[in-house]
């Protein structure tokens, strides 16, 4: 019995690798902060995470989403025993689906942390750095921001930019499904943690530091009317095309939020762009920067910033911070476990490298 168990292990500690030692010490993290949060929240019991039973559709969605990317590859290639393509699959990388498993049951697990803790910042630290943050890129741009957005953009141009705001949503759950569900194993530590910075580091830790509610919400909690032309022309465009930002911004200030995955007030930095500059990042990191591809991206990144300015949510200085913030630290995360790679450089397959049975991609481009 002994020399069974002694046998797995050698087997498995071959399996194990520098990446699964980053996986593992960022699920440690992400679990003992939700733990701490849930009790900041006012839960004093320090209970491990859980998930709600009506959350788990919405938590489980990129599971459900990678069986069906899965299912249409084979349809498409026209496999005749998907079940042996599976199982190849799995034999080649037995620790694969555990390890994906694995950290989809941390993010469910986890994500609401986020939450808790955003809807705590005002109590720890009340906002202050807003008129700081306005006035600096009033100095930068000789006038708010928004107004030059808003004198490039009329009705129809801020509908765009509301829907495409929106928009951030389903593309943020396939980032989260590809960075989980990925067979390349540097890539899904590298995303998955950046992942986590953003979360935490910028989203929680960075957004006390600099505690801000954001131009939609200067007046309601400074008292100061200097954003209020911005909010009255939204609301003005609000009343003929139902500007979604409008309706949320009211939303969140209701009791009905509190409490909510996704809600609490926070401007500096923006976890919209952050997440939505990842999506670009993670895409060029693939397939390079100099494609259709990644020049969309990079353009619905612009939207994403110059919207989250124009909708009110965020100063132009909170998009840059969170650029910068996750740059930085994917570039170290290619220092630690990838010493060779850049921040822009492509990364291909090695001349004679086996394409995966099911990659990630088309057939034809070596994904993560």
């Amino acid at each position: 019995m002994g020399g069974h168990i002694i046998s797995f292990a050698q087997r498995l500690a071959r399996h194990v690798q520098r990446t699964d030692l980053v996986l593992i010490s960022i699920s440690a993290f992400a679990l003992a902060f939700s733990v701490f949060a849930r009790w900041l929240s006012g839960e004093h019991t320090l209970a491990v995470p859980t998930v709600a039973a009506k959350r788990w559709p919405v938590l489980l969605l990129p599971l459900f989403l990678w069986l069906g990317w899965i299912a249409a590859l084979m349809i498409r290639r026209k496999y005749e025993r998907p079940l042996r393509v599976v199982w190849r699959l799995l034999r080649r990388d037995p620790l694969w689906f555990i390890r994906a498993m694995v950290m989809l049951a941390v993010i469910s697990a986890t994500a609401p942390a986020y939450s808790a803790f955003k809807l705590q910042i005002p109590q720890i630290i009340p906002f202050y750095a807003d008129p700081i943050i306005a006035e600096f890129e009033a100095a930068v741009f000789g006038q708010d921001p928004w107004q030059l957005t808003h004198a490039v953009f009329g009705l129809y141009g801020t509908v765009v930019l509301d829907r495409l705001y929106i928009l951030w949503f389903p593309v943020s759950t396939l980032l989260v499904t590809w960075a989980i569900m990925t067979r390349d194993r540097v890539f899904q530590a590298r995303a998955i943690a950046t992942m986590f910075f953003v979360w935490f580091v910028l989203g929680n830790f960075a957004a006390l530091a600099l505690s801000s509610c954001g131009p939609v919400y200067y007046e309601h909690f400074y008292g100061d009317d200097r954003f209020s032309p911005l909010m009255d022309t939204l609301r003005a465009y609000h009343a003929h095309a139902n500007i979604k930002a409008v309706a949320v911004s009211d939303w969140l200030l209701s009791d009905e939020a509190q409490g909510k995955l996704g809600t609490g007030i926070s401007a500096m930095p923006s976890i919209h762009v952050g997440m939505t500059f990842l999506t670009w990042l993670f895409v060029q990191s693939r397939i390079g920067w100099r494609n259709l591809i990644s020049a969309l991206l990079a353009v619905y990144v612009a939207a994403i910033w110059i919207g989250s300015v124009h909708l009110a949510w965020h100063y132009w200085l909170d998009g840059a911070v969170s650029i910068v913030g996750a740059a930085l630290f994917w570039k170290a995360t290619g220092f630690w476990l990838k010493p060779k790679a850049s921040l822009f450089q492509s990364v291909r397959p090695a001349p004679g490298s086996a394409v995966p049975e099911t990659p990630d991609f088309p057939k034809g481009v070596q994904a993560g």
